[in-house]
């Protein structure tokens, strides 16, 4: 796998300050075009709203691309599974996901993430037995209580033993509502996706989360398929442009925006 670390960039760069003198492109030459493929029902991260895409991941590839980088981009929406085919077969250029190892085999990834979205542990405010889900540290604290999932979470279904009696919901916005009418006590899961479906079904009020070391993050790192034209100087500029985006705060009011 071809990786290329913001930590090594910030290394080079010394400092912010120096960083932002720098021109983020590499003089490839004209106006590069990237088709990028997207889960086009992925709230808050890739989404298709009124005709267009949007969300999290979305939007920080604009700014990076776009805005910073001058390319002409394509969002490209569609069944995940699809998306990745076409990905392999070199008829879309760009993915922004996990670089699992099948991944790897047709992608060049930047090893830094452009968005990392850390498990959380979420709980009704007014849960009586709210003083006890704070203590929660891990795994094995969560089985006294009513947990809660969504049907097809795939990320709940490699992280909780079957052991574990869990209810599950049709969707995420009705596991958050059963916990808010208090028919369940906790949810654990993406802590972004849970806090967008709160501000979306006006549940912030009633409903607090916090993080809690249960699983692994859900990690989207931006990728090229391989072939594409001078791939490991591309993932090199975006890399330098994210940090600065980073450092600029770009990107933390992106995900801002959606909660």
């Amino acid at each position: 796998m071809s990786t290329i670390s913001r930590r090594n960039v910030l290394i080079m760069l010394g400092a912010a300050g120096t960083a932002l003198t720098l021109t983020p492109s590499l003089a490839l030459g004209g106006k590069r075009s990237v088709i990028c493929g997207w889960n086009g029902t992925f709230p808050p991260f890739s989404m298709t709203k009124d005709g267009r895409m949007t969300g999290i991941l979305v939007d920080c590839l604009n700014e990076i691309l776009v805005k910073r980088m001058d390319c002409a981009v394509e969002h490209r929406p569609g069944a995940w599974p699809a998306i990745q085919d076409m990905a392999r077969s070199g008829k879309v250029d760009a993915l922004c996901t996990n670089p699992t190892e099948p991944r790897q085999q047709f992608m060049h990834f930047c090893e830094d993430p452009v968005v990392e979205s850390l498990p959380a542990i979420f709980c009704a405010r007014d849960n009586p037995e709210v003083a006890k889900i704070d203590r929660i540290t891990g795994l094995e604290g969560l089985r006294e209580f009513r947990q809660v999932d969504y049907a097809g979470n795939g990320w709940a279904s490699q992280t909780f033993p079957p052991t574990l009696n869990i209810t599950w919901a049709d969707t995420l916005a009705d596991a958050m509502t059963m916990i808010a009418e208090n028919k369940a006590d906790i949810f654990v899961g993406n802590s972004l996706a849970a806090m967008y479906t709160l501000a979306r079904h006006g549940l912030k009020q009633r409903i607090k989360g916090r993080e809690i070391a249960v699983g692994k993050p859900s990690s989207f790192h931006f990728g090229l398929r391989r072939g594409y034209p001078d791939a490991d100087k591309f993932l090199a500029e975006f890399s330098n442009t994210l940090d600065l985006a980073v450092m600029d705060g770009a990107i933390d009011a992106i995900i801002t925006n959606y909660l």
